[in-house]
């Protein structure tokens, strides 16, 4: 989940705080903005239209007595705060917002789960001011417990917004635990719109079918089919279309949005990055740009011999993407990046480039070699292990299921026969 975090007073608990560690851990993207600034980001605020955001998580669990400074009698006093109060006329001021408000794959912000959670001394009245907003109000808890909560209430608002995509002309299919979508043919001049779905903010241009929810079964369908490309041998395009289809598993490695294939430089013609990163809440605090450049896995990565460091074809990568970055800074190029983008990164030369290639070192030996060589260079290199690790590691937080036991060539696994069925499906 990509998630806007917010603390009522701007200060966090200890208990906040092992939240956001807790939840980042586990490969949830989350990004905070001061809770006296979140209504004037999502109402005036161009960067909110180029985010994309699961929930809005508002922390109200501080204690109600505080102690403000007086600049008159040079000391501190203590006064009466209601951290609740305040998270709730928030949650108003969102619900509020105007229809058009909406993010960059046209969800809108006022339908985005609302969640609060607040200390002890306001659970006494929970169930009465439940009753009186749309915002999801629980007691502060565990993070695990915390953020399987908000699953569960994202998983539910995601259900009405694929029901909503039905109504405005996208295809819908379901299958093995992943919900996808693609544009209907009769989904024309981008004029659709319903309780949670505004067309004309919409910046997806994707032709194929797209996840855009996916449950345990979802992600372990994922973690197969990826494992299967490795082993199979799959080409560069092949990946790619298959980060495009499931684009969280990408999102969740690199902890921003991708962009495929864009922006497509003016000068020099033609070239353009493999993906492009950007921030889960635009370019609100941190206009930076990621980028990166994909090679196939069973690309050689280290050379032989005494005097081992990467290939030729790693360093003619990273030597690509490093032109990129540089692009990024023509002016030349700024209508094509505001066109991909939506925005001009300030600081191009602070973009964090990376490539993706080849297969994780095998022994002791290559992985020295990889550390030393990787030390030298400013532009990370990156393996398809450790894209896929970052997948299986959610499987392994999965204590209902056990430990992640991969069935790729077992009988439990057939993609014959997933691909018929889904192919049923869409007839």
């Amino acid at each position: 989940m990509n998630i806007l975090f917010a603390s009522v007073g701007d200060f966090l608990t200890l208990e906040a705080q092992e939240c956001l560690q807790e939840w980042k851990i586990r490969y949830h993207v989350v990004e905070q903005i001061g809770f006296e600034h979140v209504t004037s980001y999502l109402r005036f605020d161009l960067a909110s239209t180029l985010a994309l955001v699961d929930a809005i998580v508002c922390m109200a669990d501080t204690n109600a007595i505080v102690f403000p400074y007086s600049e008159e009698s040079d000391r501190y006093y203590s006064a009466l705060d209601f951290p609740l109060e305040k998270a709730l006329a928030l949650a108003k001021n969102v619900r509020d917002l105007p229809e058009s408000c909406a993010m960059r794959d046209g969800r809108k912000w006022r339908s985005i789960p609302f969640v609060i959670f607040c200390g002890p001394l306001d659970s006494g009245g929970l169930l009465v001011k439940q009753g009186q907003t749309h915002a999801h109000i629980l007691p502060s808890t565990h993070p695990i417990l915390a953020i399987d909560k908000i699953q569960e209430l994202v998983d539910e608002y995601q259900v009405k917004v694929l029901e909503g995509y039905r109504s405005v002309g996208f295809l819908v299919a379901f299958e093995k635990g992943r919900a996808q979508i693609r544009p209907g043919l009769t989904l024309k001049d981008n004029q659709g719109e319903n309780e949670y779905y505004f067309a004309p903010k919409d910046r997806r241009r994707n032709t194929r079918w797209v996840t855009v929810k996916r449950d345990k079964e979802g992600l372990r369908q994922d973690v197969e089919l990826f494992q299967m490309l490795l082993d199979t041998g799959a080409t560069e395009t092949q990946m790619h279309r298959f980060f495009e289809e499931h684009p969280a598993i990408l999102m969740e490695a690199r902890m921003g949005i991708p962009i495929s294939h864009g922006p497509k430089f003016a000068r020099p013609e033609k070239q353009v990055p493999d993906f492009s990163f950007s921030p889960i809440l635009g370019p609100h605090t941190d206009k930076r740009v990621d980028l990166l450049e994909l090679k196939g896995p069973g690309e050689s990565t280290l050379t032989k011999g005494l005097h081992r460091g990467f290939t030729a074809k790693v360093h003619h990568a990273v030597d690509q993407v490093r032109d990129y970055g540089s692009y990024l800074s023509k002016p030349e190029n700024i209508e094509a990046i505001l066109r991909s983008l939506g925005y001009v990164p300030d600081v191009p030369d602070d973009s964090k480039l990376a490539v993706l290639i080849g297969r994780s070192p095998g022994n002791e030996a290559d992985r020295e070699a990889w550390a030393q060589r990787q030390g030298e260079l400013e532009v990370r290199v990156v393996t398809y292990d450790e894209i896929l690790q970052t997948q299986v590691n959610q499987l392994e937080f999965d204590r209902l299921h056990g430990p992640y036991m991969l069935r790729y060539t077992t009988d439990d696994f057939n993609p014959a026969r997933i691909v018929t069925a889904k192919n049923k499906k869409r007839k």
